[in-house]
């Protein structure tokens, strides 16, 4: 408890009283009718905080399961001191999914523990890195970002089948979750900017 209160002190400290707060939206995955929203604040000269979520709550076009929510934190990086365009992020994030295996894994992978139809429900927790670039527009209020972030993707997560029963990997040992983790790239793409 003094540990929050005392990181929640410093952060409040280190406030700039002529800090930037900017709003964001992804253009790239409203394309895709997934919206991704984030919120920076200027920390200091060289820091921000972001939080942005995304989510998808519908089917895919063949009415199988395409549902997601992903949060992230980042503590952000500008190397120039007056020039916050260049940046580097630290994240972690968290999310929850509902998604049928495409058939193109199914048709690679052992149908024994993947059948067709298939679908998995679970969470994941994100650690890693986002590299990212801003770029101011005409308009003083606007600007562009473009980022890409990766690292670590750990998963607990349960497989149905298409009826909705359990499947169990290994039918002996009929575990609560299955668990993965992956090296990969989770987010990227360019960020709509509004300074308020």
């Amino acid at each position: 408890m003094i540990k929050k209160v005392t990181l929640i002190i410093l952060l409040l400290i280190s406030f700039d009283s002529n800090s930037q707060t900017e709003i964001k939206i992804n253009l790239v995955s409203a394309l895709a009718l997934i919206p991704n929203i984030g919120l920076e604040v200027q920390l200091n000269e060289k820091f921000g905080y972001q939080l942005d979520t995304s989510a998808s709550f519908w089917d895919s076009i063949d009415n199988n399961p395409f549902q997601f929510v992903q949060i992230f934190n980042e503590l952000r990086y500008y190397p120039k001191k007056y020039n916050r365009s260049l940046f580097l992020g630290f994240h972690v994030g968290y999310g929850m999914f509902n998604i049928k295996n495409p058939k193109l894994l199914t048709s690679i992978v052992d149908t024994q523990f993947k059948p067709d139809g298939s679908y998995q429900i679970g969470r994941n927790t994100y650690y890693g890195l986002t590299i990212g670039k801003k770029i101011k527009l005409k308009h003083e209020k606007l600007g562009l970002e473009f980022f890409l972030g990766g690292g670590s993707s750990q998963s607990n997560y349960q497989y149905y089948n298409e009826k909705g029963n359990r499947i169990y990997g290994n039918i002996n040992n009929k575990i609560d979750f299955n668990k993965s983790g992956e090296e990969l790239i989770y987010r990227g793409g360019v960020m709509l900017i509004y300074k308020l």
